[in-house]
């Protein structure tokens, strides 16, 4: 019996109080599911001729970071909420620390899976927790 770790998990304490966003950010630890599809061990280096079935996955969750990111702005701005410039710099990070990431992949460093979906679970779940959840507040305190 195969036993599965959902290390990625959606939690419901990543709840902001947004539906959208809620959803958006469900869907990005549904899609880092995908990794383990690539790479049914995650604790050890692929092989070369595997690496770009997960820089695949690792440049449609870029992408998808992307899409929230932009999606997550908007409402910011749209409330006049003053923690955008915060979010914009760490949203950034995270895109530039993920473009290196693929980089190293495609430039054969050998990189277990783990280490790039503990990266990006880790990263949103933590994002999620501090700045997202302080604008869910602001939001809760607008509406009140």
């Amino acid at each position: 019996m195969a036993l599965n770790l959902n290390l990625a998990g959606f939690s419901r304490e990543y709840l902001i109080g947004i539906p959208e966003l809620d959803e958006q950010h469900e869907n990005f630890f549904t899609m880092l599911d995908r990794i383990a599809e690539v790479a049914p061990d995650l604790y050890r280096p692929l092989a070369e001729e595997d690496v770009d079935a997960l820089v695949d996955v690792v440049a449609e969750l870029r992408e998808y970071a992307l899409l929230h990111f932009r999606t997550e702005e908007g409402y910011m701005k749209e409330a006049g909420y003053p923690g955008l410039g915060e979010q914009k710099k760490a949203h950034n990070r995270f895109i530039t620390d993920v473009i290196r990431m693929e980089g190293d992949l495609l430039n054969g460093l050998t990189i277990p899976p783990i280490k790039v979906r503990n990266f990006m679970h880790d990263w949103y779940r933590e994002h999620i927790l501090t700045l997202d959840r302080q604008f869910g507040e602001f939001q809760k305190g607008n509406k009140a």
